[in-house]
């Protein structure tokens, strides 16, 4: 069983909250639910590294300097937990920890 976009939309945006300073996020009708049966490629990086998993994926803005960028976050669609940012420049690990 695999939980809803509206809550991925919220573990997300409260670890955001928390612990990062953000400009703003999609909404959660913007969420994209990628399957691993449609997956090209396994994941890229961390715990998942090379595995095939369900997971949604959300962008939300960071102001970097004088500009706004883009990044992507990961959430494992089964278990709800958050796997890592994308930035323009690689991938973060996350500790939920924080």
């Amino acid at each position: 069983m695999m939980i809803t976009k509206e809550e991925a939309y919220h573990k997300i945006k409260s670890y955001l909250d928390k612990n990062i300073n953000y400009s703003s996020i999609d909404s959660v009708d913007k969420i994209a639910l990628t399957l691993k049966d449609e997956m090209a490629y396994p994941i890229a990086y961390g715990k998942y590294k090379g595995e095939k998993i369900n997971y949604y994926a959300i962008s939300y803005d960071e102001i970097w300097g004088m500009e706004e960028r883009s990044m992507g976050i990961l959430i494992h669609a089964k278990s709800g937990e958050i796997l890592y940012i994308i930035t323009p420049h690689g991938y973060l690990d996350i500790d939920e920890e924080e």
